[in-house]
């Protein structure tokens, strides 16, 4: 196709884009577009993927076609920050970082490549030739678990709590962006994939100066948070726990990052 029919190509469909009550098919869309919006909560979970300092809510393209931005913690950052991926015209949008497990079967530093997003009575399946393609690729390298996230607005902070939502959902992990990304991947017609690993096990509890003392960047309010361990140390032993599990995830995202980063996450595959 001569570079003057793509121009033309190109044009129309900018002109039919802007008419409201014109429907192009997904295929089309992605054939001229081809761009990939990635959101992640935290700076260390960014990092795995690009390591200059990122602007909360700014999104930076990362490599040709693929953007990155660091939304902060919880459904409402996640939101926004899925909006201005779709400003800039993304076919895709992936939930990138750390899950909690509530499945036993799982641990610190064990993949997820997710089947679908449970927020409340909803579920949103991510885009199974997509998922396809990356869990094919992946388990060639690393193990992967399948199944069910359930995104949530609280954090799911004990291991009681991480067993209820369990038998409620029968999900395998929790965390709490996934449900905001799905949903605008759902009303804009995206393509949704989520890859998470695990930072805490199901015995592991969120200790309360992480609760109460933590920004939304999971950064710590630094006299608070000490000032609340020495009033309570017994949860020292599970701030410990929880940042070694943190290491672990980080490790497996960084490892999953090095191989799909050079295949931009397979989403231009055939």
């Amino acid at each position: 196709m001569s570079t003057s029919i793509l121009l033309e190509v190109s044009w129309v469909y900018e002109v039919l884009s802007s008419l409201g009550d014109i429907t192009i098919s997904q295929h089309h869309k992605r054939s001229i577009l081809n761009r990939v919006g990635i959101i992640v909560a935290l700076p260390a979970e960014a990092r795995c993927l690009y390591s200059k300092k990122l602007k909360i809510g700014t999104p930076v393209e990362i490599q040709k076609d693929i953007f990155l931005c660091l939304s902060g913690i919880g459904y409402e950052s996640a939101l926004s920050a899925a909006k201005k991926l779709t400003v800039l015209r993304v076919d895709a949008l992936i939930s990138w970082g750390v899950a909690g497990a509530i499945d036993k079967s799982l641990s610190s530093g064990d993949i997820i490549l997710a089947n679908s997003i449970i927020n409340e009575d909803k579920n949103y399946s991510t885009t199974r030739d997509w998922l396809s393609r990356v869990s094919d690729h992946l388990q060639s390298i690393f193990s992967i678990s399948n199944g069910d996230i359930v995104s949530s607005k609280e954090i799911c902070a004990s291991p009681t709590d991480k067993l209820h939502l369990f038998q409620k959902t029968n999900a395998i992990a929790v965390d709490m962006e996934s449900a905001a990304i799905a949903e605008t991947a759902s009303a804009n017609n995206l393509d949704l994939l989520l890859i998470r690993t695990i930072s805490d096990d199901t015995d592991t509890a969120i200790p309360e100066a992480v609760l109460k003392y933590t920004n939304n960047l999971g950064q710590p309010r630094i006299l608070n948070f000490m000032l609340c361990c020495i009033s309570n140390p017994n949860q020292i032993r599970n701030i410990f726990a929880l940042k070694n599990g943190y290491k672990k995830a980080l490790a497996s995202l960084s490892e999953i990052a090095q191989v799909l980063n050079d295949r931009q996450f397979l989403y231009f595959d055939s």
